[in-house]
């Protein structure tokens, strides 16, 4: 985003306020007067930034401009850190930064505000943007200090971008958490063949070859995201019937131990028909809304599966009753967001960029009265008739 737009943003009469320009001169002339402090930030390989207390920038060091892909030439002093970044949220925000209602749940914001009170907790900021027309999810770590000077409040932002070391620990989740425990469950059935004579062999093999499939799932889950980061998928098209692609949704997952206590139901009036896709990425995507609209359910409660043809495309969807918070709507699909903790928030992203990948859209609406409801909207192409 160039300077000159963001100039020409609107700011809200909401209680956000600005400096005018000669108190922001004033201040970024205390940190660009000095030639060897500020050569000495440039040179540090984190993102080093000084805001007042309107939380505007009055210094930014040289790993912040190329992190924000900001022209040398151009100066973002005065600006907010959401808008220089390209931050969805705040670009999609009236105000701009700190404005959107998503921004409460922004690590960076709440960095700010802390270090202006004197609070120096580490804070995390995950956020996606669009740099010439391609996405990218960011995962900052922001360390906040507070800095007085000639009597004015600043707060000094360093942060370094931890997104790679968020993507290492989803894997270690992977195979440190699910998967080790899934290897423990078939030990564990093996082990009561061996020691209950009176237990049904035929139940536990059932019960070990489901065990398998989800170690061989979990495994090839994480293969196809990367491959599809790196642009080096391949998608295998084949004839499905979108009737019997939802059956077997709903037979892998029935059995679950996540669907206890719930029912996992086909919606009656769901189409019936032939179409061309990828049937591996497509139970990707689906399996990722019932894994996530099973979690997200109280006990009783009921998850529909459907879908719909109209106007040439073909929507797949997954409905349940629990409602997503207002604040978090806006960060579903960000890469490493969750609010299940750390090492999480892959699902939705994952819907999000297989869907692309197919040439289609995943979507969701979320509210009281309507329940959740994920969508996957994809073109309806029909098989060549033979």
């Amino acid at each position: 985003m160039s300077s000159s737009h963001l100039a020409n943003r609107k700011v809200p009469a909401d209680g956000k306020t600005i400096a005018m320009p000669e108190e922001l001169k004033r201040q970024s002339a205390y940190f660009a007067e000095t030639f060897m402090p500020r050569h000495l930030l440039d040179a540090m390989p984190g993102m080093v930034l000084v805001l007042n207390q309107h939380r505007q920038i009055v210094f930014a060091n040289r790993a912040f401009c190329q992190l924000a892909n900001w022209l040398e030439a151009a100066s973002p002093v005065g600006l907010f850190v959401g808008d220089v970044l390209s931050c969805h949220i705040a670009l999609d925000a009236v105000g701009g930064c700190s404005c959107g209602e998503s921004c409460e749940t922004c690590g960076a914001l709440v960095a700010m505000m802390s270090g202006l009170e004197g609070d120096e907790q580490v804070q995390e900021c995950t956020l996606t943007r669009h740099v010439d027309a391609v996405e990218q999810n960011l995962t900052l770590r922001i360390w906040p200090a507070p800095l007085e000077y000639n009597g004015e409040r600043f707060v000094v932002l360093a942060g370094i971008d931890i997104s790679h070391e968020r993507r290492r620990l989803a894997l270690e989740r992977t195979f440190f958490h699910d998967i080790l425990n899934l290897v423990g469950s078939i030990r564990g059935f093996a082990e009561l063949m061996v020691f209950d004579k009176q237990a049904d062999p035929f139940e536990i093999s059932r019960r070990i070859q489901l065990a398998s499939q989800r170690i061989i799932d979990e495994i090839d889950a994480q293969r196809v995201l990367l491959a599809v980061e790196k642009g080096e998928l391949k998608v295998d098209n084949h004839v499905l019937n979108s009737r019997e692609l939802l059956k077997d949704i709903l037979g892998l997952y029935e059995g679950q131990e996540m669907a206890r206590n719930r029912r996992l139901v086909i919606d009656h009036a769901s189409s019936a028909c032939c179409f061309v896709s990828d049937v591996t990425l497509l139970r990707r995507i689906l399996g990722n809304m019932v894994k996530n609209a099973l979690e997200a359910s109280p006990e009783e409660d009921v998850v529909t599966l459907g879908t719909d043809v109209t106007g040439g495309q073909i929507t797949f969807w997954v409905h349940n009753s629990a409602v997503i918070p207002a604040i978090y709507q806006q960060r579903i699909f960000q890469r490493d967001f969750s609010t299940k903790g750390s090492g999480r928030g892959l699902g939705t992203y994952s819907m999000k960029i297989l869907g692309n990948f197919l040439a289609g859209e995943v979507t969701f609406v979320s509210g009281p009265d309507s329940g959740t409801r994920f969508a996957l909207k994809l073109p309806m192409v029909v098989p060549e008739s033979s």
